[in-house]
């Protein structure tokens, strides 16, 4: 008797997941992504900084945001099919490889008096191609972890992202003060660093290929439905379908304020510190916004989540447009922030937990094609107003199309009457 109660004491232990904390693969996969993220978000502020400085277009700072948006557009869909194929370890450690290189080699051609708008442009078109590979980190967290521990390590996943979008742009701001390479230095070594995390990972045969299956190469690993499954599982719902146009307008709308805060307080001869922190306020927000995700989820329809964020970010763009003073900016900017936690969990309930999980990933990547496709449609557009017209004129413009994105919403009938799924437990 005392055996078997032994015996059942040791497989009890044996089926305790492993914390967090101390799961070897969930802690590499986590402080890669905070590597990542950080050295990203640091010189997302210097590139249009230094496109400035080098060339006083505001249309040549738009223009790399634009180029490294195209890029991503076009390559979201087929990285989120070979996602489903191929080993995303070995992805990972190609995409991490080409990061790294690229920020090295915008450093080393600084330092040397080399630097051309040309080589920006070509790592834009670099950065944008391997953006969407990120999502292997994601997708191998659901893997190496107990499915009663993924809620809380995707919770911690986007306390990451709103910390290293924090962190980053005052940051970034702040080093390119001291000299304008050290941002591109730092990305550099944080994508060794991240890079380096992937090397060290140790996942089972099982878990290294995508597919539930085993995944591999060849015909059998293949996933039915296509690339394009994603784009028709969403354009076939009504409410998908409101959602991911709503998104997409809204993101065309939005990205491109960065850029014409950015030009403001470069003319208005802000420090570049303070132009990290006025970016970096959205962030602020993002995180002091979550605990109140959770009762504005309960007391809305998913469908009027969405529609009061969309409010939310007009009535900001509109502060921002009036108000030109960079306290006011972070201020506007922080609200905005505030509201994007809720919007990001509707999503996600209302989208990717309504499709079966073989068809997740492609959904996934067919939501970001549209997320994506706006901005840089919206970039380009107020990058050439910028040419043309003062950041505070563009500003009004960006936020009449906000406007537009709120009335599209407002008119979708399929939108406002959606209702949580019954499963679904709606929670921040």
């Amino acid at each position: 008797m005392t055996a078997t109660m032994v015996e059942a004491t040791r497989t009890a232990e044996a089926a305790e997941p492993v914390p967090l904390h101390r799961n070897r693969n969930f802690n590499l996969l986590w402080g890669g992504s905070v590597a990542a993220m950080l050295g990203l978000s640091t010189a997302d502020i210097a590139y249009p900084l230094v496109i400035l400085a080098m060339t006083g277009s505001p249309l040549a700072a738009g223009l790399f945001a634009t180029v490294q948006l195209i890029a991503s557009v076009v390559a979201t869909l087929p990285v989120g099919h070979l996602m489903d194929r191929y080993d995303r370890r070995r992805m990972l450690l190609l995409s991490e490889s080409v990061r790294t290189v690229a920020a090295g080699s915008v450093t080393v051609t600084y330092f040397a008096g080399d630097l051309t708008s040309w080589q920006l442009m070509a790592t834009a078109a670099l950065l944008g191609v391997i953006q969407p590979f990120a999502a292997g980190r994601t997708l191998m967290i659901r893997q190496v972890v107990a499915p009663e521990q993924v809620r809380d390590a995707l919770t911690r996943e986007q306390l990451r992202n709103h910390g290293c979008e924090l962190a980053g742009p005052p940051l970034g701001g702040a080093l390119f003060a001291a000299s304008r390479a050290l941002p591109f230095l730092f990305a550099a070594v944080s994508s060794l660093v991240s890079l380096l995390s992937v090397v060290f990972l140790r996942l089972p045969e099982s878990v290294s290929h995508a597919t539930a299956e085993g995944g591999g190469d060849g015909a059998a690993g293949k996933p039915e439905g296509g690339v394009l499954l994603g784009i028709k599982t969403i354009l076939r719902d009504p409410v998908m379908r409101a959602t991911a146009l709503s998104l997409c307008l809204v993101n065309m709308a939005g990205y491109p304020v960065f850029l014409s805060l950015v030009v403001r307080m470069d003319q208005n001869h802000a420090a570049s510190g303070a132009t990290g922190l006025v970016v970096g306020a959205m962030a602020l927000g993002g995180l002091l916004g979550t605990p109140l995700a959770k009762p504005l989820l309960k007391a809305l329809r998913p469908g009027w989540v969405l529609i009061v964020t969309i409010l939310v970010f007009t009535m900001t763009d509109f502060g921002m447009t009036c108000f030109a003073n960079p306290v006011a900016d972070a201020a506007f900017l922080a609200v905005g922030g505030a509201a994007i936690p809720p919007a990001v969990v509707m999503v996600n309930v209302l989208i990717l937990q309504a499709v079966p999980d073989e068809q997740r990933g492609r959904t996934a990547a067919a939501l970001e094609v549209f997320l994506l496709v706006g901005m840089p449609a919206g970039t380009l557009m107020a990058s050439a107003a910028l040419q043309w017209f003062s950041p505070t004129a563009t500003l009004l413009g960006l936020s009449l199309l906000m406007t537009t994105a709120a009335l599209y919403a407002l008119s979708q009938r399929a939108l406002r009457a959606a209702q949580w799924p019954d499963a679904a437990e709606p929670v921040a």
